[in-house]
């Protein structure tokens, strides 16, 4: 009996304890956009994928979608989708997306960053989407990549979106 009354007491405690050491949004989103510097800055990782006339770095876990083409790759990762927009038309130094995020989101957004370094131009956006949600949009010229993320995964998934948009390489 003693035990049983032991971890009723104790059970909320520790998962009160547990919540408050996670990182908060702000402080993943920060985490997150340094990261996502370097990656820009560094080399691009070597590519080990290709749909149609793309090819680009796919991370372990993720797989692409049937469906997808040269414009429009959808990737998985257990339940999430990652939405990778290609406009061919657009170089690496291109500001479309930023001015459209820019244009039609410039109230709600909730961190925002951009980079520039030989002639590439990129940017992440994050934005709330929901509770305990954020969209978020990394992007380098006419290459975008787009998910829904648990507040917990925004470093994770920020890295990660950076580095396959880096990565894209488009056979002309």
């Amino acid at each position: 009996m003693r035990r049983t009354w032991l971890r009723i007491v104790i059970a909320p405690f520790l998962i009160v304890a547990l919540t408050a050491c996670s990182p908060s949004a702000e402080d993943q989103t920060g985490e997150g956009i340094k990261a996502a510097k370097e990656i820009f800055q560094d080399e691009a990782t070597k590519p080990n994928e290709q749909v149609e006339s793309v090819n680009l770095f796919v991370p372990g876990g993720f797989s692409i979608q049937e469906d997808s083409d040269e414009t429009n790759i959808v990737l998985t990762k257990n339940n999430d989708a990652y939405v990778l927009f290609i406009n061919p038309n657009e170089e690496q130094n291109s500001r479309l997306f930023y001015d459209l995020v820019q244009a039609e989101k410039k109230n709600n957004i909730y961190a925002l960053e951009t980079y520039e370094q030989n002639s590439r131009f990129g940017f992440i956006a994050v934005l709330p989407s929901g509770e305990e949600q954020f969209e978020i949009i990394t992007s380098i010229g006419g290459v975008k990549l787009t998910t829904i993320s648990e507040e917990a995964n925004i470093q994770k998934n920020i890295e990660q979106m950076m580095k396959i948009v880096r990565s894209v390489k488009i056979e002309r």
